[in-house]
């Protein structure tokens, strides 16, 4: 019996962070639109395409490669706000040099006082949309490791 209600309280305890997972998705979704929608603004539609259709093309592409990056960054941020306690994230946005950083700690951690996860971004690199989806994952891996050993403590 005991085991009976234990299952059925990991169930309930599972469909309400599924909930929050998706609330935190569609939130997420939300703010990616708008950040695209934002930054849009700053592409300049207007070009003529008369001159050269091949330099136009490339444009275009950066434009693309530059919204997939945001969209990271997004999601970035996103995951942050379900950070494990007593775990803080801080993320810092370099408009001067183009750059996104982040910085993962535990401040009741006396014993250690560097960070469990670190990650900074150029976005001005060629491989700056690889080095974001590297950094997300790595942010991923951290909350769900962390969540892992808080399940299994409790």
């Amino acid at each position: 019996m005991n085991d009976l209600k234990t299952a059925e309280q990991f169930y309930q305890a599972s469909l309400e962070n599924l909930n929050k997972a998706n609330e935190l998705h569609e939130k997420m979704e939300a703010t990616e639109r708008k950040t695209v929608a934002l930054f849009s603004r700053f592409i300049d539609g207007t070009k003529s395409i008369s001159g050269d259709v091949e330099f136009a093309a490339r444009d275009n592409l950066k434009a693309i490669q530059s919204r997939d990056i945001l969209a990271v960054i997004n999601s970035i941020t996103a995951m942050t706000l379900d950070m494990p306690k007593p775990f803080l994230a801080v993320c810092y946005a370099g408009s001067a040099i183009n750059s996104f950083d982040i910085n993962v700690w535990n401040p009741s951690d006396k014993d250690s006082l560097n960070d469990r996860l670190n990650g900074n971004l150029i976005l001005d690199k060629p491989s700056a949309l690889e080095d974001a989806l590297s950094l997300e994952s790595q942010l991923a891996e951290f909350i769900i490791e962390i969540k892992d050993k808080t399940e299994v403590a409790a």
